[in-house]
């Protein structure tokens, strides 16, 4: 068994491999290569028996805001073994192998989304994401207008992405998305159904949304700062989505967010939705403040804090 990093002409092979074992289909996988501006061979690790790839982890090569700064993150992603080849310690060789290459690019924190033992045991942490849950109904006039997002209108996109810069700093593990071909390339095909708001003219808010049956869920959204000052965005939000739910021809839908923003921590329902897990690859580049990575991640210094159960988020729309 040969443990080692990618070569670039086996992409194909590796396309082969997660399309496999997995069952989201060669598209969303090609996508998630060819749509990522910091996308590298060295970063998808494979396992390499006879020839053929068995085994395979993928380091997406981030930055994420991290009390209003940004800090060098591996996602860990396409975590994947031919069920052939189970239960041979693949994946967990892969993983050290990954921490490996981290470590040689001074990658600070790694990140996943999932809870399985083999991923704690090499030392990431569970750190719970809070959801809320409110019923929402439609309505056409607000103090906004609302629609779609133009992502082929490249002057917008600039301010979409100002705006966005300027939300997800307030809050830890959101994702920097300081390369313009992220946004037209990446976020255009994750966010099909996004939306802005407008004011004189103006781009105020945004959301990105998925509708599921009588579900709404909401992928990412932000707002400028001087809507935010005024309420933390709760108004616009309100409005937006009511309006959202009136152009795609629904009566009421109940609405799932993350329950830092807006007022969601004050929703009728609060939940425990998922997590993502977090380890520390470069401890001294970090405060010393801190007690346990879920207390760094909930918590912001005393500039940032909102005065809320916690400050973590992870917008769907960044999914890896």
């Amino acid at each position: 068994m040969e443990f080692r990093a990618l070569y670039p002409d086996e992409l194909e092979k590796w396309l082969d491999h997660v399309t496999h074992v997995f069952s989201g289909g060669r598209r969303y996988f090609s996508n998630h290569w060819h749509n990522d501006p910091w996308r590298d061979p060295e970063g998808i690790r494979i396992a390499v028996d006879n020839g053929t790839i068995v085994s395979t982890v993928r380091v997406f090569i981030r930055k994420m805001f991290l009390h209003g700064a940004p800090v060098t993150v591996g996602g860990i992603g396409e975590v994947s073994t031919r069920p052939e080849y189970q239960r041979r310690g693949l994946a967990t060789q892969l993983l050290k192998d990954s921490i490996r290459f981290m470590e040689s690019r001074d990658i600070v924190m790694s990140s996943l989304h999932g809870s399985q033992r083999i991923y704690s045991v090499e030392g990431w942490e569970k750190v719970p994401r809070y959801y809320a849950r409110q019923p929402l109904t439609a309505k056409k006039h607000g103090g906004w207008e609302v629609r779609p997002a133009n992502f082929d209108d490249h002057a917008e996109v600039e301010k979409i992405a100002a705006l966005y810069d300027g939300y997800a700093r307030k809050f830890n593990g959101t994702f920097v998305r300081d390369d313009m071909a992220y946004w037209t390339a990446w976020v255009r095909t994750e966010s099909p159904n996004a939306w802005v708001a407008e004011r004189d003219e103006d781009i105020e808010g945004y959301v990105s949304v998925i509708r599921d049956e009588t579900e709404l869920n909401v992928e990412e959204f932000f707002v400028s700062d001087p809507v935010f000052y005024e309420d933390r965005g709760q108004r616009l939000f309100g409005d937006l989505l009511s309006n959202v739910i009136a152009q795609i021809d629904a009566e009421s839908l109940e609405v799932i967010y993350p329950a830092p923003i807006a007022d969601g921590f004050n929703a009728p329902t609060i939940e425990e939705h998922g997590s993502t897990m977090y380890r520390i690859n470069q401890p001294e580049v970090l405060s010393n403040s801190y007690d346990s990575i879920s207390d760094l991640l909930h918590n912001q210094p005393q500039s940032l804090s909102q005065g809320i159960r916690s400050h973590h988020i992870f917008w769907y729309t960044d999914g890896y």
